[in-house]
């Protein structure tokens, strides 16, 4: 009898901020929110920020890694 682990997967998109020499300063889940901190908290700077679209993969391993770190225990 074959078995199958069910995983449940689940693609989103998430938006990063990136400066000019490509290093991730922050990320948002809204495209809106992402414009807004660059005008509220890079304006000011003369270099360029970008904003990237990324696909996030979130499966059951991830959401454990995240529990994990956040000391949540048994999915409370």
């Amino acid at each position: 009898m074959l078995v199958r682990l069910l995983v449940i997967k689940m693609i989103r998109t998430i938006y990063i901020i990136t400066n000019e020499d490509k290093v991730i300063l922050s990320a948002f889940t809204t495209l809106e929110a992402a414009k807004n901190e660059i005008e509220a908290n890079y304006s000011e700077f003369p270099e360029n920020f970008n904003i990237e679209p990324c696909a996030l993969n979130i499966d059951t391993r991830f959401i454990n890694e995240i529990k994990k770190e956040m000391g949540v225990e048994n999915g409370k």
